[in-house]
């Protein structure tokens, strides 16, 4: 098997992740009557990307091959579906929606930064534990499960950071130290993984070759199943930590060119999404 038939041949188009697609860009498509074409692009974004990372070989080579790709298909619910499906929703829909009754007082509840935060750490931490990762890996049920939750958990993650409504977002320094502490998690959990035994995952060592890939991988590509453990950990300590770092340098530059006055004052959110009057 060459490169371009691995490619071609290894999608797997799971209906449960079409309709759970479609369903995304049908209730947003029903619900955000005045949206931009920005925001709408922005929100198909994240969700084509969603697709991609599900359906594509990328899902196929973390499956049944390297744990590096399982890796980047992670990092890519994580770090990039989730910011942009927030940031395709319009500032109105948000208000509409979590403004008001029991929404709102469970958003307010969830947009609380130690909880946003400590449920994403719980999330990664948990599922990168040997028996819970590897018995995803052979409970079909279990994997749906895991990908479900570092999308909901990660949504939240960023609420509090990208929040429909710009004056709900946390101010610079709440944001910097938010950040800043996830970089560090994330990098503290790649180390342990870049420097893991290589029985961690031994699912990645003697692969189930379905596609036939195995020989491609090993001998073409060059990558053993140490060196995917090892890949893998780097992933998430080095890009994963570069992505923190640059919001937070890209935050710390907008705030010194509008100058903003509150960048220190931690926005607590002490009125509803619908009530601004309130103080």
């Amino acid at each position: 098997m060459t490169t371009r038939e691995l490619l071609i041949s290894a999608w797997d188009w799971e209906p449960s992740v079409l309709i759970g697609c479609a369903a995304l860009l049908i209730v947003y498509f029903s619900l955000v009557r005045s949206r931009t074409r920005a925001k709408s692009t922005t929100y198909a974004a994240g969700v084509i990307v969603l697709l991609l990372a599900l359906v594509s070989p990328i899902d196929t080579l973390s499956d049944d091959y390297l744990f590096s790709m399982h890796m980047v298909q992670h990092l890519l619910l994580i770090l990039v579906v989730s910011p942009l499906l927030i940031l395709g929703i319009p500032r109105n829909t948000a208000e509409q929606i979590v403004g008001h009754g029991r929404i709102a007082q469970i958003e307010q509840y969830l947009s609380d930064p130690v909880i946003a935060w400590t449920g994403m750490a719980l999330a990664l931490a948990l599922w990168h534990v040997p028996i819970f990762y590897n018995y995803a890996l052979r409970n079909e049920d279990v994997h749906i499960a895991q990908h479900l939750m570092f999308l909901v958990t990660a949504v939240i993650f960023w609420w509090p950071v990208f929040h429909p409504v710009p004056e709900l977002r946390l101010k610079t320094l709440p944001m910097v130290i938010y950040l800043f502490l996830a970089t560090m998690f994330n990098s503290v959990l790649g180390i342990i993984i870049t420097f893991a035994p290589l029985g961690w995952y031994p699912a990645y060592i003697h692969p189930n070759d379905e596609f036939g890939a195995l020989s491609l991988i090993r001998k073409h590509w060059n990558i053993s199943a140490a060196a995917d453990l090892q890949l893998g950990g780097l992933l998430m300590w080095v890009p994963a930590g570069l992505i923190y770092f640059t919001i937070i340098v890209i935050a710390i530059i907008r705030w010194q060119s509008q100058g903003d006055s509150d960048a220190i004052a931690y926005n607590a959110k002490p009125y509803l999404l619908g009530d601004h009057n309130a103080t």
